[in-house]
This record gives structure tokens, C-alpha cells and sequence, in this order.
């Protein structure tokens, strides 16, 4: 479901002194200014589990783990890793969006093209981990429907990271991802006892994160975070939240506080703690694919 939004702030140009100075307590995303609280809701809508059609099956969903949905520079794209489709033993092909139909109920939508980080032979295996990234491509009218509005716009070549922006100004660490553990499945019987349908519920949680030193359990060339504070609640189960983005939010001394984008998460264990593909690698792979 869309989020919903009760406010709106105009246009800086438009504001008064005192107005502006309290605006820069809010984030823009999409063309609205929200306070950092509120952030997470407003990008829920854009991060989704990774579903699959099942064809000839009762069961006409399946998921694993989260991607994001992300409109760069006119191309929209799902963002996953590999391993989350080879651990389903998923093909690319049967990856699906879900999206409401203009007549009613919905439809799963298939991309139009797909790529796999392929590693250089050359390239230390040690490494491996950076090349668990999956990119798929939608276009923007397939059968007359506008997807754009479900991606969420985001230059991913523009876009702050964590190494662009000063450690001191960080605000908060997030992820959205959807726990295997906190999806539900209620079947519909017929009157004869037969399957006749399937509801769906998959519930978002939202991960509070802050950069730590490396261990031995950390994969090299990933970047380790742990739960942001001590008492922060920690999955019982992880599965599932690979693919899931990680975004920050920042705000500089002199500056507007600002919507950063750190990666997505890789791995994850049962004490919080998240292995991260960083940014960097994932523009090299949307440069990849473009090209």
C-alpha cells in the first residue's frame, strides 16, 4: 500500500528566515520534505520482497529475501543479490514486481532484462563477495501501465555514500528489510477441501545500524554494522533480509540534513550483526549493466 504523507513544505525560495532554518530538520525524498522519523515510512513502499511466480501452482507467490525498487536516470531497476535467487534455485525470468491492475486486484510483472555481476577471473577470490549483486530492468509502460511511480527516484551515481560524507554527521543508519520469519501464509479451501487460493502478508522491519570494526566472521571486502544502540531489538532469525538497502541520513554543520545511500546487505547473523555491499560496487554494476 502507498504511503501515506500529511505534510508538505514549499519551495525554499517561498520561506521566511525562521521557517527555513527549521527545515533543515527535515530530509527530502521524492519531492517531499519529511523529518528524519518519518523517513523510513516514505521509503518502505520502494523496498519489497523478492517475489517469484510459481506457474501451474496453487501457490502463486514465493519470496526470498528484500530488493529495493529504483529509478535511475530513466531506467527502473530492482536491486538483490545473486545468492538470494540461487538459494530459491530461481531463474532471473521468474523474478516478478507486483503492482495494483487499473481494473482491479493485481499482476506480476517479469523484467524486461537482468544482470549478474560476472567476477574477473583475475580477481582475488577473496573478494567474491562484491560480486553477489543482481540487477533487474522494467520498463516504464509494459502493457500500458506507468511503473515509474513504483521505483523510487535516487541518482545512484550522485547520491552521498558512507565514504563521501564525515562520520561525525551521520543522524541515523537504517535498513528496511522483510524477515522470512514475519511473512504469513493463510490458505483459502473450497468446499471440497481443495486450495483455492492464497493470502499473502509480509511485514517490513526497519534496522537501526552503525558502522563497527571487521572480525573474523565479517566477509572480506563487505562493510560490518551492528544495531545502532545496545538495547536495539535484534532479529531472532535473519533470514531473509539479504537485498535489504541500507540509507542514512546526514547532516552537515552548515548544511540541509540529507538522504545517503550505503549499500545492501549481503549476510546477516543472529546478534545483528550485517555484512554490506557497499555503493561503490554498486554503481560499478548499474554502470556494468547500462553499458
Amino acid at each position: 500500500m502507498l504511503a501515506r504523507f500529511t505534510a508538505y513544505i514549499p519551495a525554499m525560495p517561498e520561506l521566511d528566515p525562521i521557517t527555513r532554518a527549521k527545515l533543515k530538520l527535515y530530509v527530502a525524498v521524492n519531492n517531499l520534505h519529511l523529518t528524519p522519523p518519518e523517513v523510513p515510512e516514505s521509503l518502505k513502499r520502494y523496498c519489497r520482497p523478492l517475489a517469484f511466480y510459481n506457474v501451474g501452482s496453487p501457490f502463486e507467490l514465493s519470496f526470498s529475501g528484500t530488493c529495493l525498487l529504483v529509478r535511475h536516470r530513466g531506467h527502473n531497476l530492482l536491486l538483490c543479490t545473486r545468492h538470494q535467487l540461487v538459494n530459491a534455485k530461481r531463474r532471473p525470468d521468474e523474478v516478478v514486481i507486483i503492482v495494483e491492475k487499473i481494473d482491479g486486484g493485481s499482476v506480476g510483472i517479469n523484467p524486461n532484462q537482468v544482470s549478474q555481476v560476472v567476477l574477473d577471473p583475475s580477481m582475488d577470490l577473496s573478494f567474491e563477495h562484491l560480486a553477489d549483486i543482481m540487477l533487474a530492468e522494467y520498463i516504464s509502460n509494459p502493457q500500458g501501465r506507468d511503473l515509474a511511480p513504483f521505483f523510487l527516484p535516487l541518482d545512484l551515481m550522485a547520491i552521498r555514500d558512507l565514504r563521501s560524507v564525515p562520520s561525525e554527521t551521520f543522524m541515523a543508519i537504517f535498513s528496511i528489510a522483510y524477515p522470512t520469519s514475519d511473512t504469513d501464509y493463510d490458505p483459502k479451501m473450497d468446499a471440497d477441501g481443495n486450495l483455492s487460493g492464497l493470502d499473502i502478508v509480509s511485514r517490513w522491519n526497519k534496522l537501526y545500524l552503525k558502522c563497527t570494526e571487521p572480525n573474523e566472521w565479517d566477509r572480506k571486502g563487505l562493510v560490518p554494522l551492528v544495531p545502532a544502540c545496545d538495547d536495539d531489538p535484534v532479529l531472532s532469525d535473519p533470514d531473509g533480509i539479504s537485498g535489504a538497502p541500507v540509507f542514512f541520513i546526514h547532516r552537515p554543520p552548515r548544511g540541509d540534513a540529507a538522504l545517503g545511500f550505503a549499500g545492501i546487505i549481503s549476510h546477516a547473523n543472529k546478534r545483528g550483526r550485517v555484512n554490506m555491499i557497499e555503493a561503490t560496487h554498486i554503481r560499478q554494476a548499474v554502470e556494468k549493466h547500462l553499458d
